[in-house]
């Protein structure tokens, strides 16, 4: 069966992997490599493909190995087998479930060269096929298979589907039926998260894919496109160079052409998305007549010239807005460009067509322009080894201060480079001579995976024993990613914003304030008024000590994020064009920025010399040579990154590492969440960063135009001139004054860090006045005066009252009211900017309930014995995260069901006798479930789609608990909350509970004096609202958002007797903690929702943890827990249930109840119907 020509699965993969038409051509056609490879470099690349190989073969030893052991492998000879014989094994296996391995066969070729004659395409010849997997299925006399391939990967990718599919293309015409039946679904079993040398395989971690979702692509391809590619010559064969290509056998040859051809693949690290950006663009550019020569240009030349061109430039901008704006990016255009009518040049063009360096000219915050100490590691990673963050490592200290001592570098294997790393950072904290004063520093690796592996070691260890807890919370606070930021920049503000908070409001108890004071660090001795002092003291300490930090020189202020590590190619590949075709690395940067005489060794080399078990000495001499390299193109890349008036690029200096922990949270899972809030409002502020060091290219752009009076005071108007700006919502309170204005022009040149040189915006500190209201009043006005000179000037805030058209229709108007104090007179014509500012009223009280909850925990702990209580110390707050089912029942539960149960019969059998406003206070069948477990649980928690009645239900279950409860506990004070994120969907609520309680009334000869006793309110504003009067065994029912409830509570100090959650689906888990944390210890909680609702909608990415779901909503967190709450089984959820047997059913219901019956689909019908 075998020819000269053909494809295997395996090649097909990597045609998928490596999207290059020229690979498969030249596979089937059996085209030969360059020859001259360097055999050395052939050695070392084998060496790591080795490695990766091995990773392969051991996850399959293991799957197998785990297959076996369970029961379920059975091992075929490993050649090619017939059909028949392949049955025969199936046939004589009488197991109901088992996989086949070791299988091997043929593909049905005749069978395949039907499929291509049917397609109208010349037959390809595949050769020998080899599945890892066939999983075997009996049922019914009937033989079920699948496909399985066994992947060491994390994710499943395209490459892995064009095999799978192949092998069960193949198999569907040997394993016929009817006696044997495709499955539907094939798929790719990966390793467990925790890697499978630590874990056992799961049957969890096979990822399924439906044979026919990629049968009419996969047919496609195979039967018609790859005929047509391998049909054609070579020059016509589609192909770009690019960093995918390390490791083909075809590289070389690929390369050449590329350098030769002066095609796209000669700019480096152009992926081949970008690349076909930029073809279409000279696409465009050549259907619209733009070449104007006879002379055929290579892709580089044609893109020079176009760029060289305005008029050309123009015109392809306005046919394809949108391709353009990404080719601008690609190619690393200026983002804004102030003179009409300029030629535009693109540093990866240009050191294309010249084979000089050119520098990418805009600024770098990334990267610091200096630092006392350069921390350089390098990390050596095995991939078939166990290890998830490295095997071997290397740490050296420079610097230019000669005066410096730095200690002795370090290599070492993964076991000992935390506490190695952590002597380093305490020898780094006590280096200067003055003792008050501390060096600068900075980590530097050279890869951005080299990064990647650091920040897993670093969690690796955290996550298991054997490490000391000291080292490790040294490491983090150096190494992770934002932690160091928070504690030096945000983290004083945030923080002692939240102490304030919970300080400020409510009386506290002294070991309230002892508790505080011992998470501060601060003494704990003394009174209250000596604890509350001290307190005050130590709040105003952290933010004298981030003043002093800064020393309020605006030269040294941070701009955006420096990361604690530097990934060093990233930087210079951002900043640096080399003529150097397809990508380069170390070795390349190295000889092309330093001309060194010392080679660098390639990744590839190194892992070599690991592999061969060169003596330690030899191995880390290279390693110590590779990292005095990387420093040298450190300091060559700063000398080198300059504006054309010689001023550097690089925005922000190193800071003072830091080593405090700063962690005021003692529970783990309120920590987590404490951090969270914190890293979201660094990510939104990282992301306005990133844009105002530019000059924020994207915001729109305004052409003032007049002054009118509007209802609040004068507006400006101004014509819009490029971009959009959002219509403001009309029902707002008040305005928030959420954007910054600032007059756009060419004046402001990137020319380096002088803050005079930088966009006004960038100089803007949000974080000091992001809660507070404007306009600002004269206590608020000392956080404005903190702010930049420049800005002070140069902007304003502003706030967008009406977006509309002007008389003719012709341009869209803007009215805008601002604030501030700027020295600058609004001229008609002139150009404005208008950008997002950060605007977070919320935040500090979110962090005040957590750490109030934290406390009370603490308190409460004493009174538990160790897992008497799944740690939760019975904070329901805590109960919600760590283990719902621990609410349990109410005392009595069983006559209140009763009761109520009665109760609707009532209302039933008055609807029997035609009373409509009876009948609407009946509940269906799933609905008076969902009130029955309300009646009997502390926790409920009531979900379905939109149109089953989820408001309605909570409403008169409501008022079914308060009736209900009034009857067995008498009068009493009972506070009530209903809450959800939006107002609309409270006002929804609170309107449905008002009618249901009229509806009540109406009803003749049914007591109401019950309802007499029922307070409704709205409560908007939280600080300035009534509180419930202490004296009245009224029932209050308050309605409003988290927020405000939160600020209602504070300012009145009671507790909450029942919490209701409308649209529980789009509130998180820390939100929530604001109306929890005052519900009493007997308290209920309800929750309504629809768990397919858009959760909350978070700025930074978050781990999926393993035993909770913190990071989303909170019905996420009751559906995904590791003690996940029960929910009604197949037999409750019959929507056909009889009515008369619903009390008996509910005895055995769960903590969740689904609403079935669909209203707002059935008036939906009922419309189409009758129109």
């Amino acid at each position: 069966m075998s020819s000269k020509k053909s494809l295997t699965a395996t090649n097909l993969a990597v045609h998928q992997h490596l999207n290059c038409d020229l690979y498969i051509h030249n596979v089937y056609n059996r085209t030969a490599p360059a020859s001259g490879q360097d055999p050395a470099s052939e050695n070392t690349s084998d060496e790591l493909s080795k490695a990766q190989f091995k990773r392969g073969l051991d996850w399959e030893a293991s799957l197998y190995a785990w297959l076996d052991d369970s029961g379920l492998l059975l091992q075929v000879p490993a050649i090619p087998l017939a059909a028949s014989i392949l049955l025969e094994n199936i046939l004589a296996d009488d197991r109901t479930h088992f996989f086949i391995t070791g299988l091997s066969f043929w593909p049905p070729q005749s069978k395949l060269n039907e499929r291509f004659v049917q397609a109208g395409a010349e037959p390809l010849t595949f050769g020998l096929a080899k599945p890892d997997l066939v999983e075997i299925k009996r049922t019914n006399n009937i033989i079920q298979w699948r496909v399985i391939d066994a992947k060491a990967s994390k994710n499943v990718k395209t490459s892995h589907h064009i095999q799978i599919y192949f092998y069960t293309l193949c198999l569907s015409y040997l394993l016929e039926p009817p006696f044997f039946q495709i499955a539907g679904t094939s798929g790719i079993w990966l390793p467990p998260k925790d890697g499978f040398q630590t874990s056992s395989p799961s049957v969890a971690d096979i990822k399924t894919v439906s044979v026919s979702l990629l049968a009419p692509a996969l047919d496609a391809l195979l039967f018609r496109e790859l005929p047509k590619i391998i049909s054609l010559p070579v020059a016509k064969v589609k192909w770009h160079y690019n960093p995918l290509c390390h490791g083909c056998q075809y590289e070389r040859t690929c390369r050449a052409r590329a350098e030769d051809e002066g095609q796209l693949g000669r700019m480096p690290n152009l992926s081949i998305d970008d690349a076909q950006i930029l073809k279409d663009l000279l696409r465009i550019s050549r259907s619209a007549g733009f070449q104007s020569t006879g002379v055929k240009l290579t892709d580089i030349e044609e893109l020079h010239h176009l760029l060289a061109n305005p008029a050309k430039v123009d015109q392809v901008a306005k046919a394809s807005p949108t391709l353009f704006k990404k080719g601008k990016r690609i190619l690393s255009l200026p983002k804004k460009v102030y003179q009409r009518n300029a030629a535009l040049q693109s540093p990866l063009v240009e050191a294309a067509r010249t084979q000089e360096i050119q520098i990418m000219r805009q600024r770098n915050y990334t990267c610091p322009s200096k630092e006392d100490i350069a921390i350089v590691l390098s990390i050596v990673n095995d991939p078939a080894s166990s290890n998830p963050g490295g095997d071997f490592f290397c740490a050296t200290l420079h610097s230019e201060d000669s005066e410096i001592i730095l200690p002795a570098p370090f290599t070492c294997s993964a076991d000992e480079f935390v506490s190695k790393l952590a002597t380093i950072i305490r020898s780094i904290a006590t280096l200067h001579p003055d003792n008050s004063r501390r060096y600068s520093s900075q980590f530097y690796v050279w890869a951005a995976a080299e990064q990647t592996l650091l920040q897993a070691h670093i969690i690796n260890a955290a996550l298991h024993p054997g490490t000391s807890n000291a080292d490790i919370r040294l490491c983090i606070s150096a190494l992770a990613q934002g932690v160091s930021l928070l504690q030096t920049t945000f983290q004083p503000i945030l923080l002692s914003g939240a102490l304030i908070n919970f300080l400020g409001k409510g009386k506290k108890l002294k070991s309230e304030y002892q508790a505080c004071l011992a998470r501060l660090g601060l003494s704990t001795d003394g009174t209250v008024d000596v604890l509350r002092k001290r307190i005050d003291e130590g709040i105003r300490k952290i933010r004298d000590e981030m003043a002093s930090a800064s020393g309020h020189d605006y030269r040294r202020r941070e701009f955006s994020q420096l990361p604690p590590v530097v990934s060093l190619m990233k930087e210079v590949q951002r900043q640096m064009a080399f003529p150097i075709p397809g990508y380069w690395n170390l070795p390349e940067c190295v000889e092309l920025l330093l001309r060194s005489e010392n080679a660098c060794p390639s990744d590839e080399q190194i892992f070599a010399m690991y592999k061969a078990g060169y003596d330690s000495e030899a191995f880390s001499n290279v390693l110590l040579g590779r990292n005095l390299l990387i420093y040298s193109v450190l300091k060559e890349f700063r000398k080198r990154v300059v504006s054309t008036t010689n001023h550097s690029l690089f925005i922000n200096e190193a800071r003072i590492m830091s080593t405090n922990f700063m962690d005021i949270c003692k529970e783990s899972h309120i920590r987590k969440l404490f951090f969270m809030q914190q890293f979201e409002v660094l990510a939104k502020l990282t992301d306005l960063w990133k844009s105002r060091i530019d000059g924020c290219p994207e915001a729109p752009t305004l052409e003032y135009s007049n002054v009118v009076q509007g209802r609040n005071g004068p507006e400006y108007v101004f014509r819009l001139v490029c971009g959009t700006v959002d219509v403001p919502a009309f029902d707002r309170d008040w305005a928030f004054y959420d954007k910054l204005l600032v007059l756009d022009s060419s004046e402001v040149t990137n020319n380096g860090t002088d803050p005079d040189s930088l966009p006004v915006e960038a100089l803007f500190d949000d974080l000091g006045i992001s809660g507070l209201v404007f306009p600002l009043n004269r206590w608020t006005k000392a956080s404005w005066g903190q702010q930049h000179p420049r800005v002070q000037r140069e902007l304003v805030v502003a706030d967008v009252r009406n977006v509309y058209t002007d008389k003719n229709a012709a341009s869209t108007m803007v009215a805008l009211r601002i604030w501030g104090n700027w020295q600058m007179s609004l001229t008609p014509g002139s150009i404005f900017r208008l950008s997002p500012r950060l605007v977070d009223f919320n935040t500090s009280k979110i962090l005040s309930a957590l750490f109030e909850i934290d406390v009370l925990w603490e308190s409460e702990g004493s009174l538990y014995a160790d897992e008497e209580d799944d740690g939760h110390h019975s904070v329901p707050f805590l109960q919600l995260v760590m283990n719902p089912n621990s609410f349990g029942k109410i005392h009595g539960a069983k006559k209140y069901v009763k009761t109520e149960g009665e109760i609707q019969k009532l209302f039933r059998d008055l609807k029997g006798l035609e009373n409509n406003i009876a009948g609407s206070l009946v509940l269906k069948s799933s609905q008076h479930r969902a009130t029955q477990r309300i009646l009997s649980n502390r926790l409920s928690v009531v979900w379905g789609p939109p149109g089953t009645g989820k408001t309605y239900t909570i409403s008169l279950s409501l008022l079914r608990l308060i009736e209900v409860e009034g009857r067995y506990s008498g009068p009493r004070r009972r506070i009530i909350f209903i809450t959800a994120i939006t107002h609309a969907a409270i006002e929804a609520c609170r309107s449905k509970l008002v009618r249901l309680m009229d509806a009540y009334r109406s009803v003749e000869s049914l007591p109401h004096k019950w309802l007499d006793e029922v307070k409704v309110e709205v409560v908007s504003r939280g600080n300035d609202h009534p509180g419930p009067s202490r004296s009245d065994n009224g029932t209050y029912i308050y309605a409003g958002t988290l927020f405000q409830l939160s600020n209602f509570t504070k300012r009145h100090s009671f507790q909450v007797d029942c919490v209701i959650a409308d649209e529980a689906g789009q509130i998180s888990l820390g939100a929530i903690s604001l109306v929890l944390r005052s519900l009493t210890v007997e308290g209920r909680i309800i929750f309504a929702g629809d768990s397919e609702q858009l959760a909350p909608i978070l700025s930074a990415q978050y781990p999926q943890l393993k035993f909770s779901s913190l990071f989303g909503s909170v019905l996420d967190c009751l559906m995904f827990s590791s003690n996940p709450i029960s929910r009604e089984n197949s037999q409750v959820l019959q929507a056909s249930q009889d009515e008369g047997s619903e009390f008996q059913a509910s005895q055995s219901q769960n903590t969740v109840v689904q609403l079935t019956e669909n209203f707002r689909y059935v008036i939906i019908l009922l419309e189409e119907t009758d129109s």
